[in-house]
């Protein structure tokens, strides 16, 4: 059997225990007059900051952690069908907060709006999104590209794989393909200016602990807060959301000068790099507000 057709039989196979549970809870709602569901979806760009956000609403009381995330790839390559998705964020209890890497795009909305979701959408400057996309790439093995980028000769030839991509039939053969920075973060880009959503930027919400503004981080936790409808005191958001009032060891973005760290790119990057990121995210990045021209 074909790895590629193992995936897929393996996928299908997920797919049937998520749907036997979401049709499952949606005739027991249906039997036992049960409010319609409500969940707060924690999405991002993959590397962009899943965990810091996710972090933060979770200390949010009346809200309760998940276990699983909802892709819309999965790590073997293939992409996941719009049935999958609305199958594995039906399967996850009412008040959840469900972790996700959703492009936006009309299927993905109708899913979400089905069930009473608030979306919020953390993102981050994609020089720093490719030096962390090269390291995971590395460190797990499951991921499709694993093997691709052990080929390599070394960081900086990973680093430009994330930056540019690797098309189809290369190696020679290989039918997967990852599209370059550019390209990729486009279809999540909508999320930015959704207004049914709360996008929020990385750099202002790691606060001091990861290098950032402690102010900026407390009033973007605040316009989290007033987005889901819950009112806390100034005084509870800052002994509660504080970045010094989170467990550091639970994610790395709260290590300053760590992996998480803002413009850690800034070490990575030779000047190929840059010339190569230029070409594919340059207005990107003036878009997103991180430059204001291609002369960085």
């Amino acid at each position: 059997m074909s790895y590629q057709l193992r995936d897929t039989v393996r996928l299908q196979g997920r797919d049937l225990v998520f749907a036997t549970k979401y049709w499952q809870e949606r005739l027991l709602s249906q039997l036992k007059g049960k409010l319609p569901k409500s969940l707060v979806i924690c999405n991002s760009y993959p590397k962009s900051g899943t965990h810091l956000l996710y972090q933060i609403l979770y200390s949010i009381p009346g809200l309760q952690q998940w276990d699983d995330i909802v892709s819309v790839q999965a790590l073997c390559g293939i992409m996941n069908t719009p049935s999958h998705v609305r199958w594995k964020i039906g399967s996850a209890p009412s008040g959840s907060i469900v972790r996700s890497h959703l492009m936006h795009c009309d299927e993905i909305l109708e899913v979400l709006a089905e069930f009473n979701c608030k979306v919020l959408f953390i993102y981050r400057d994609l020089r720093d999104v490719a030096v962390s996309h090269a390291r995971w790439v590395m460190k797990e093995e499951r991921i499709f590209l694993h093997d691709i980028y052990q080929q390599t000769s070394g960081f900086d030839e990973q680093l430009m794989k994330s930056i540019k991509g690797v098309p189809v039939g290369s190696p020679f053969a290989s039918n997967l393909s990852q599209p370059d920075i550019g390209t990729d973060f486009s279809r999540w880009q909508g999320w930015v200016r959704e207004d049914n959503a709360c996008a929020v930027k990385f750099e202002e919400l790691v606060g001091e602990r990861g290098g950032g503004s402690e102010e900026k981080r407390l009033y973007l936790v605040e316009q989290i807060l007033d987005y889901l409808g819950i009112n806390l005191s100034a005084n509870q958001i800052k002994s509660q959301f504080a970045s010094y009032a989170l467990n550091p060891e639970e994610s790395h973005t709260f290590r300053k000068g760590g992996k998480g760290n803002i413009g850690a790119w800034q070490t990575s990057f030779k000047d190929a790099h840059k010339q190569a990121f230029k070409s594919v995210a340059g207005n990107t990045l003036i878009d997103l507000g991180y430059e204001s021209h291609l002369n960085w």
